[in-house]
């Protein structure tokens, strides 16, 4: 596992990309969310916001580039399966994230932008037991746009009408 000081490397640096790089930094997050890095790109979202950037723009690119993660993710535990999805997380929670898709299947996939279960390991538990792929990319979908929604939507109706 990761220590809270490598976390902390991690945030700043992902913080340095979004105020250097903008969109692409956010892009890049996004992207690599679902395949292995440990923070949600909706806070760097926010925060490409909150340095000025275009609000459709930064929801945008960070969905696309969490989709094209997702489908990187499920072609690399397709291939790879459990062995190398286990470098990446615990064998705990990559089997609580295996015993959530078989409860609840497509509906729990996107559900579990909600949930405390990690989404990039139920990307690999999808791609490990092969959900099928046109049901898989439904889900990632509907599942970024409702969590980047949820999300983004009510912060950027915070600041037009001045509330933070």
């Amino acid at each position: 596992m990761v220590d809270m000081v490598t976390l902390e490397s991690i945030k700043l640096f992902f913080m340095a990309l979004v105020e250097k790089y903008g969109l692409l930094g956010i892009f890049i997050i996004g992207f690599t969310e679902p395949i292995f890095q440990p923070f949600p790109v909706e806070m760097f979202m926010i925060a490409g916001i909150s340095l000025g950037m275009d609000w459709i723009s930064v929801l945008l690119v960070g969905g696309i580039g969490s989709i094209l993660g997702s489908i990187v993710t499920y072609f690399l535990a397709i291939k790879y399966g459990e062995q190398l999805a286990f470098k990446f997380f615990s064998e705990k929670d990559y089997r609580k994230g295996e015993d959530f898709l078989k409860k609840y299947g497509l509906l729990g996939f996107i559900a579990i932008s909600f949930t405390p279960i990690p989404f990039e390991i139920m990307c690999w538990v999808c791609g490990v037991f092969e959900m099928p792929f046109e049901r898989y990319l439904l889900g990632v979908f509907i599942s970024r746009v409702i969590k980047h929604g949820v999300i983004i939507i009510p912060f950027v109706w915070g600041i037009n009408l001045k509330i933070w």
